[in-house]
């Protein structure tokens, strides 16, 4: 039952860092920067949008137990870092590796509204 709950509170704070990340920058998304120029109305609107969207996943997913959509193999990973990192990796996740490693050096130009939902990538490459 223990393991359980740590499962279920770790993947809680990485979705809810996501959620709050989103909202830090509800107004500007790097998938955008090539639809509409950055810092202008269509681009925050739009941006709002998608984001708005991700928002109310990421709380949904917050909510429902990793065990319902994750493999065991995903679900012992989340075993792996301890529950401030979980959050952190998902407030800010280009500061992270694939493994949960802090990414050092960090590269100078890092897109910091960058997840890894995004389409483009190159930026953590």
């Amino acid at each position: 039952m223990l393991r359980f709950f740590e499962e279920y509170s770790k993947h809680s704070a990485l979705n809810l860092g996501q959620a709050l990340q989103g909202l830090r920058y509800l107004f500007t998304h790097p998938d955008l920067d090539t639809v509409a120029p950055r810092g202008t109305l269509a681009h925050a609107l739009l941006s709002a949008r998608l984001r708005s969207k991700r928002f109310l996943n990421d709380l949904f997913f917050a909510l429902f137990p990793p065990h319902w959509h994750h493999t065991p193999e995903d679900l012992a990973q989340l075993r792996q870092l301890p529950l401030s990192m979980w959050f952190q990796c998902g407030y800010c996740p280009w500061r992270f590796t694939e493994s949960g490693d802090y990414r050092d050096p960090l590269p100078a130009d890092v897109d910091r509204r960058w997840d890894p939902r995004c389409m483009r990538n190159e930026n953590l490459s």
